[in-house]
């Protein structure tokens, strides 16, 4: 086995949490990200690479909009009500099947 040694840097208090905690998500922590980012760094002779979370191109607000103006091709609208319930589903309140068996007793 390869020795190791000890790298260590100092980074406010926020980016180590914040990163710690994009890291966790993505099933890393911080010792393999460090080692991944060098040997990176040393095969590419640069700072090539970016692992990030997926991060959706439409806000909740152009989502609804789309949803709308699609109903509205087919002569239907979208009521306040509509709009809570997706509104519920994006911020994880509800899931899709809650949310159809919602719509489904309402008909």
């Amino acid at each position: 086995m390869e020795p190791m040694g000890i790298v260590q840097a100092r980074t406010p208090e926020r980016i180590k949490e914040n990163a710690a905690n994009i890291l966790d998500k993505l099933g890393l922590n911080m010792s393999t990200y460090i080692n991944m980012a060098l040997n990176q760094l040393i095969i590419q002779e640069g700072i090539p690479f970016s692992v990030k979370l997926t991060k959706s191109s439409y806000t909740n607000a152009e989502k609804i909009n789309e949803v709308a103006a699609t109903l509205k091709l087919e002569g239907l609208h979208l009521d306040e009500n509509d709009i809570q319930l997706m509104q519920e589903i994006q911020h994880g309140n509800i899931s899709f099947e809650q949310a159809r068996e919602k719509i489904l007793n309402e008909v």
